[in-house]
């Protein structure tokens, strides 16, 4: 019968959407063509083709009844051939993702699913994952060491799983690293070892993916977080290089943290997780406690560096009248001409951008803050004039203005930026190369490499240098000075402490001789353990603190911001305090200014960490409007 042969030559066909803001957990359509579960199609969303992932796919006679119970017509999708098959493995890996971070499950996909990956067409004979033959080790394991005896490590491991017939995938977090490891990697594999970073052309990681598909040796993938999808049907292992960088989180919807995707790939496959860095995230050394993970080598956390490190005392120093400020001390100054008078090269680290990131006004105290968001400008040196830019909503204006509570002109700068410590150096060393490198000064990777270059070439130069700076500095300096971190101790993050304590080991790496750190707070704790190299102490003192107050790990913590006018942001969250009930949303006593003359407005909720994720909680979270940015374990309160 007619009717019956178009039955069974239709297929339904469910799929995922991927999008970064999607809210549908799963669409179904119908085809003439019966595409593998896994592949990615093309498929229509509200007006617009956007790539979807086939979940499932079946013959429209089977599922028959469904169809005509169904409330709406299902729509068509078009005849075409998919894209790579993505592991059935890394789809449930993301599901836990999502629920974790109360998303859908498209938009994680959507971040982790490279445009050259979906390029890449569909192979005929889809290759199952192969169960892992290594010693078992299921549990995530634990590696702190310094970043060479990392290396060194790495390399044992490829050669463990090249030998259980395994590959790997190395995750690092900055393309810097990338290729840092790739090169410290490549030696005596490099038939077998890919890397893939953003910085590669499409049609080279198009190449690169077809090839490591394609090769039947074992491989070693060294790539950026956006390619844990690979379909390698022989993963067995993933290593997460600088696990405690800030930088495996996400600053865009959707708010996931790649580390715990990883974690859930590897569970899933079956195989290995190593998380390696120095110092370790203390939401890891948590877990080592509770028995969740294991430690490569145990009982070494008081590391021996070869250089010297010395604090410089600025505690109590006041400016006198009409004194100029200095940001670089007499001691940190000393030092620099000597080891650039003797040819030597010096790096120094400033915590921020700019000449001065507070301006303050000398009559009445208030602070020079954004037209636009309302947060404190950064006073810049410009060609002609200096001005104002916000380093918050990059607004920026020119600098010559009055208070705008008393109208006074005496505006005053506080705080040390590049800017500053550059126009320091090039009047105590006019005869030496200075270089800056910030996200103000190299807009790429390509220039920041060339910049660290000619910065190496060139013998007594110095380096001033934000964070930014650190993943290209591979080689050896004799002289590291901190001229400003003291800004960092008072942001409002709970987790600042773990980022002082990675910049400044990573900057003692990096010293040949001698690491100088300039503060007014030479008794801080995280100071004096981390320059002592015990970082023991730091785990149990951060620990502590963070029991103490209810911050992470102990607790989870779900931030609900919205922005708008005061009466659009008090109506939603009021709204969204009676859809999270009985779950007691807490807001801030105040909103804050925000881009575009409007307000912002944060919430919180506290939940224990044995109970997420919580389902229903999930599911109230997620039925709230895009107006509202969910974020769970925020890295600020603000």
């Amino acid at each position: 019968m007619p009717g019956m042969v178009l039955w069974d030559s239709m297929f339904t066909v469910q799929v995922i959407p991927i999008s970064r803001g999607t809210t549908i957990d799963e669409l179904s359509y119908w085809s003439a063509v019966e595409y593998p579960v896994g592949s990615i199609v093309s498929v229509p969303v509200r007006g617009r083709d956007i790539p979807g992932l086939v979940v499932g796919c079946g013959s429209v006679r089977a599922s028959k009844a469904r169809v005509r119970r169904s409330d709406y017509a299902l729509r068509k999708i078009r005849r075409q051939t998919p894209s790579l098959t993505v592991l059935p493995e890394f789809v449930r890996a993301a599901e836990k993702t999502a629920e974790y971070y109360a998303v859908a499950t498209g938009a994680v996909l959507f971040s982790y699913l490279p445009k050259s990956l979906l390029t890449v067409q569909h192979e005929k004979t889809v290759r199952p994952h192969t169960p892992p033959r290594l010693r078992g080790f299921i549990v995530p394991r634990l590696y702190q060491g310094l970043a060479d005896n990392r290396v060194e490590f790495y390399r044992t491991s490829v050669r463990e799983a090249f030998a259980a017939d395994g590959s790997v995938l190395l995750v690092v977090p900055t393309i810097a690293d990338a290729v840092r490891v790739h090169d410290a990697l490549v030696g005596g594999i490099e038939r077998y070892v890919y890397l893939l970073h953003s910085s590669l052309t499409a049609k080279k990681q198009q190449e690169e993916i077809a090839a490591l598909m394609a090769c039947e040796h074992p491989v070693l993938i060294v790539s950026t977080p956006s390619f844990l999808s690979l379909p390698r049907h022989d993963l067995t292992t993933i290593i997460v290089e600088r696990e405690a960088s800030s930088l495996y989180r996400s600053r865009a919807r959707p708010f996931v943290d790649v580390r715990l995707l990883a974690h859930n790939l590897s569970a899933e496959l079956g195989g290995q997780l190593f998380l390696a860095d120095l110092p370790l995230r203390i939401d890891s050394v948590y877990r080592k406690e509770l028995g969740e993970y294991e430690e490569v080598v145990t009982g070494h956390h008081r590391m021996h560096f070869p250089t010297h490190a010395g604090l410089i005392s600025q505690r109590g120093e006041s400016r006198q009248p009409k004194k100029q400020f200095r940001a670089i001390s007499k001691e940190l100054g000393m030092r620099i001409r000597e080891t650039s008078d003797s040819g030597g090269r010096v790096v120094l680290y400033v915590a921020r951008r700019g000449l001065s990131p507070v301006t303050l006004c000398g009559d009445c105290g208030t602070t020079v803050t954004c037209h636009e968001c309302g947060a404190s400008v950064v006073l810049h040196k410009g060609s002609e004039e200096n001005y104002f830019l916000c380093h918050s909503c990059g607004a920026m204006r020119h600098a010559r203005e009055r208070c705008s509570a008393c109208q006074s002109w005496r505006l005053e700068t506080f705080g040390i930026g590049t800017e500053l410590v550059e126009h320091e150096l090039r009047e105590a060393l006019p005869d030496r190369e200075i270089f800056v490198l910030s996200s103000d000064t190299a807009k790429s990777h390509a220039a920041a490499t060339r910049m660290v270059k000619a910065f190496y070439a060139a013998k007594g130069s110095v380096l001033v240098s934000t964070e930014l700076a650190l993943p290209y500095l591979t080689k050896h300096v004799p002289l590291v000075g901190v001229v400003s971190l003291d800004s960092l101790l008072s942001l409002a993050s709970w987790n600042i402490y773990e980022r002082i304590a990675s910049t400044l080991t990573r900057l003692r790496e990096i010293a040949d001789d001698e690491l100088m750190v300039q503060t007014r707070h030479p008794d801080a704790d995280i100071l004096s353990q981390v320059m002592a190299g015990n970082f023991s102490s730091f785990y149990r003192t951060e620990l502590r603190a963070r029991k103490a107050l209810g911050y992470p790990p102990y607790t989870v913590i779900v931030k609900i911001s919205v922005v708008g006018s005061e009466d659009e942001i008090e109506r939603r969250m009021e709204t969204a305090r009676q859809t999270l009930l009985p779950f007691e949303l807490i807001t801030f006593s105040r909103p804050l200014k925000a881009p575009k003359g409007k307000l912002s407005l944060h919430g919180f909720l506290r939940v224990s960490r044995e109970s997420w994720p919580d389902p229903d909680l999930g599911a109230r979270l997620r039925s709230l409007s895009p107006a509202y940015t969910v974020t769970v374990d925020p890295d600020s309160i603000l």
